[in-house]
């Protein structure tokens, strides 16, 4: 398989996009999405679109970079980490993302509202970093 570039840029500009959206919602108080249906569901899908965006990047470039395979969403961004994609400071602050997305995606009615919060305002910090180094790893790799 080959690298290509323009699939994880597409990809890195959708999760921009998300970034764009989940922003409006940044001055929410944690009972907000309690009581208001409507931006609960704007969250935990811009959660869940950002986490799978992440987790489809992070595959993309492991294994057609690299040729290394993953069985787990945790060790794929873990590969990240040890092939020197991301930084050794983001991985921690990531890890956990693949269990985010697999409760918002498969556990609906049994989700903690506060683990969303903070999860939410989480991701508004660590989303744009992981663009961030994302593109500086490919920069660095067009050299």
């Amino acid at each position: 398989m080959v690298f290509k570039r323009n699939i994880v840029e597409t990809r890195l500009k959708e999760l921009d996009a998300v970034v764009v959206q989940l922003n409006k919602y940044k001055d929410l108080k944690p009972d907000a999405i309690k009581q208001d249906l409507e931006k609960r569901w704007v969250i935990e899908r811009g959660l869940e679109a950002g986490a799978q965006l992440i987790l489809e990047i992070a595959d993309h470039i492991l294994s057609n970079q690299f040729g290394y395979y993953c069985e787990t969403y945790e060790d794929t961004l873990k590969g990240l980490a040890e092939k020197s994609v991301i930084s050794k400071d983001l991985y921690p602050q990531i890890k956990g993302l693949g269990g985010l997305r697999n409760l918002l995606v498969n556990q609906y009615a049994q989700i903690n509202l506060d683990i969303v919060f903070s999860s939410f305002h989480k991701s508004l910090r660590i989303f744009p970093l992981y663009a961030k180094e994302i593109f500086e790893w490919m920069n660095s790799q067009d050299k």
